[in-house]
């Protein structure tokens, strides 16, 4: 029996990996993205690459990052029934054949190198047979019994995804676990646990850990790392630190537009701190907050503070300047787009801190009626 290894899982189920085409007997086959094939037997598949014997008897070392595919022969009878059954999304049948393949390869019918498989593919059929926790453990076990294996890192992401859908205890525990990782897989942990501190309120914890990122230029998401870092800045209240971070990226024009949004939005809030002392200064705040707001709404109102705030601080400039005109029709229209400003952010990021500030400022313009909703420590009698 043949088993194909691909970096990436199938698309269509999520489960495992493609089927392999047969290979001779006993043959196992190492297919390079440059096109080189390797055939011969494969003695590890590691996170360290895939070492080989071709037929020639010429050892080597193949990079993770070369390697397209990897058929290996000589698998345990079950599993291939497994990954069949998995791919018909018949889980049940699919999980009772990944521990009769695991059964065989403990009867020495396979070669240790498969089990990294079966307990993948078999946590991910748990996973589709809607056993988060039963899915988790597995995936947990296979780091636990094959070490440093090719499947490890992608174990761990696959990981991620279901904790994700679970309560943040359950993610704090995978990430914690993660972080102990060496390279990617451990800096990815520490950068997702910042994220958590973060929504926890925890902002010097996670302040830290978001600029360390933000300023290693090796680490992928370093333009998302500065965003998170500018965030923090304002929330801790840094208003110079924050003030010389936002001017440094809209200065950018190569900045990415989440973060030129969110720098536009945190400066307009500085900006608008002076309006106290000098209200004709409205219009020029309202510019920056034009900027932000134009770059558009994000996917999700998890992380529409930055759009909301621009909305929230612009609305309260039209405001001023409406009370700054006296003719009527002036004095209508700044406050009708004021209002436009408000009610997007409240509707669009409800739940949200910024759509009750949004709320707040349509209370008194007089637009609404402020809650009779009793405070939340406070019960209603």
């Amino acid at each position: 029996m043949n088993r194909l290894l691909w970096l990436a899982p199938i698309a269509l189920f999520g489960l495992g990996f493609q089927a392999a085409p047969p290979a001779a007997s006993g043959t196992d086959v190492v297919r390079l993205r440059s096109g080189t094939e390797i055939k011969g037997k494969v003695g590890n598949v590691a996170s360290t690459g895939v070492t080989y014997t071709d037929l020639a008897g010429k050892t080597g070392t193949a990079k993770p990052e070369d390697v397209l595919s990897v058929t290996l022969a000589d698998a345990p009878a079950a599993l291939a029934k497994a990954d069949a059954a998995s791919a018909e999304m018949n889980f049940v049948r699919a999980i009772n054949l990944y521990q009769v393949a695991l059964e065989e390869l403990q009867s020495k019918k396979g070669r240790p190198v498969h089990k990294q498989f079966i307990l993948f593919n078999w946590a991910a059929a748990l996973n589709g047979n809607k056993a988060p926790a039963e899915a988790l453990e597995m995936f947990k076990r296979l780091r636990s019994e094959c070490g440093d294996c090719f499947l490890r890192g992608e174990s761990f992401r696959r990981s991620l995804e279901i904790a994700r859908q679970q309560d943040s205890e359950v993610l704090e525990k995978v990430l914690a676990e993660m972080k102990i990782e060496d390279g990617i897989n451990g800096q990815r942990a520490e950068y997702e646990l910042a994220k958590l501190m973060y929504k926890k309120g925890q902002h010097d914890a996670a302040a830290p850990v978001f600029g360390k990122y933000s300023n290693m230029k090796s680490y992928p998401e370093t333009d998302e790392a500065s965003l998170w870092y500018l965030r923090c800045l304002r929330a801790q209240k840094k208003t110079g630190e924050l003030e010389t971070l936002c001017n440094r990226v809209l200065a950018d024009k190569s900045s990415p537009p989440a973060l030129a949004q969110a720098a536009g939005a945190s400066l307009a809030e500085i900006q608008a701190k002076a309006l106290d002392k000098d209200k004709t200064k409205a219009r020029d705040v309202l510019m920056t907050c034009v900027g932000a707001i134009s770059l558009g709404p994000p996917a999700s109102k998890e992380e529409g503070e930055d759009y909301a705030l621009a909305l929230v601080i612009g609305g309260r400039c039209y405001v001023l300047m409406a009370n700054a005109v006296e003719k009527p029709d002036a004095k209508e229209d700044y406050k009708s787009r004021a209002i436009g400003y408000y009610r997007e952010a409240q509707k669009a990021f409800k739940g949200t801190p910024m759509a009750d500030l949004a709320t707040k400022e349509l209370v008194a313009l007089g637009v609404e009626e402020k809650s009779k909703e009793p405070p939340k420590d406070v019960k209603p009698k």
